[in-house]
Parts: structure tokens; C-alpha cells; sequence
């Protein structure tokens, strides 16, 4: 029995309004703080982390070059390991490393300069060492406590830490997943720490914001 007064409507079209308003309505846009949270809260190793668009734009590209001449490591080790340096950085910061590895001691005139060596007698037989972006030490193989999502590579992990401190941060001990944690294998940053690194890669990055990929490393042994 119909009440009168009420306007009846056909089953088809509730059910067409509810699949437009459930399924199709559009979602609110997402802005770049959020994206950089959800990358970081959703993956459980830097290679899950590496989005094809990246979180924040323009992409910062820093001149780093890697001395080997003292490692001990194999070649074929460190393009595994670089690829993740700049992994956990561009996932993350939208800042990549402009990499050229080589067997000399030269400094590049403007950049950071890494050292891999055996080990670290020298500075207390710490993991890395930072005394200014053209000091940076790291060993071979550091030895890393467990995280809840870690970084594959503990020499990666290791090296992008101290280049956190190249990009103005300080050690953070509140969680084993943070970067700047010492001696772990977490790999996350922070949205302050997002925000102090991009501000110091404007300094030292190369003019040219277009590229949004780091590029290979360039292996140079002569």
C-alpha cells in the first residue's frame, strides 16, 4: 500500500545512486606530506619504498663521490648498494645522489665525498664516520641491531645515515626504524627531518631540478 504524499522510487535507481556514491565518487587529493607518511608507514624495505613518482618535487641531485681504493669489497657489490642509497633518499626526501665511483683520494671541489675501508680503527672502529662532506668514512660491512622494517644492506643503511648528517641531521634515538638511529637498520625519516635535508640539498645540489631520476652510478677505476 502506497502512503500518499511520498514519492516512490524505483529499486534500479537506489541501487545505481549507491554504486556512484560508494564505488565511484572521487577520493580527496592526497598532498605531498601525506604520500611521503604512507610510503613510509606501508613498506617494509627500501625496495617496496621506491615509488615511480616521487613524494616531493623539484628531485635535488648532490654530487657524491665513492673512493674504494681501500675497500675490500668486490666491485660488483656496490651497484646493489648504491642503487639503495639513493632508494631510501628519493622515496623519501625527493633528493638523489649523483654518483661516480673511483679507486683514487681526490675530493670532488663541490659534493660529498664518501671512503669505504675495512674497518674504523682510526675513529674508534665505529660503522661510518662524519666530520664534513668531504670526510665520510664507512665500513666495508658494519654491524647493525635489527629494525622492524630494515634497510637490506647494512653498508647502504650505514652510508645513508652519514649522509644524513652531510644534510644537517642529528642522531635520533626514539625509534630502530628511524635513519638517524644509531646502529640500526632503519632506514625512515621523519617529516622534520624530510624538511631540514630538503632545505640543505638547495645548497648543494646541482641547478638542474628536471631530472626526477638519480641515475646509475658511474664506475670509473682508472
Amino acid at each position: 500500500m502506497s502512503m500518499p504524499g511520498l514519492l516512490r522510487v524505483s529499486p534500479i535507481v537506489v541501487l545505481t545512486l549507491f554504486f556512484y556514491f560508494t564505488i565511484l565518487w572521487p577520493l580527496p587529493p592526497q598532498n605531498e606530506c601525506s604520500i611521503a607518511a604512507e610510503t613510509k608507514q606501508s613498506s617494509g624495505s627500501t625496495a617496496d619504498a621506491a615509488p615511480e613518482s616521487p613524494p616531493y618535487l623539484p628531485i635535488y641531485r648532490i654530487p657524491l663521490r665513492i673512493h674504494i681504493g681501500k675497500s675490500e669489497r668486490e666491485i660488483s657489490d656496490y651497484r646493489s648498494i648504491l642503487n639503495e642509497i639513493n632508494d631510501i633518499w628519493r622515496s623519501q626526501a625527493g633528493i638523489c645522489f649523483k654518483m661516480d665511483v673511483v679507486k683514487h683520494d681526490r675530493p670532488l671541489g663541490r659534493g660529498i665525498d664518501v671512503w669505504f675501508m675495512p674497518d674504523l680503527k682510526e675513529f674508534g672502529d665505529d660503522n661510518g664516520y662524519f666530520r664534513g662532506d668531504h670526510e665520510i668514512y664507512v665500513r666495508d660491512t658494519p654491524i647493525l641491531g635489527p629494525s622492524e622494517h630494515p634497510a637490506h644492506s647494512p653498508t647502504a643503511r650505514t652510508t645513508a645515515h652519514e649522509l644524513g648528517h652531510a644534510l644537517g641531521l642529528h642522531h635520533g634515538q626514539d625509534s630502530d626504524d628511524n635513519l638517524m638511529r644509531s646502529k640500526t637498520y632503519g632506514w625512515h625519516l621523519s617529516k622534520d627531518e624530510i624538511k631540514t635535508t630538503r632545505k640543505a640539498a638547495t645548497a648543494k645540489a646541482l641547478q638542474d631540478t628536471s631530472p626526477l631520476r638519480c641515475g646509475a652510478p658511474v664506475i670509473n677505476l682508472d
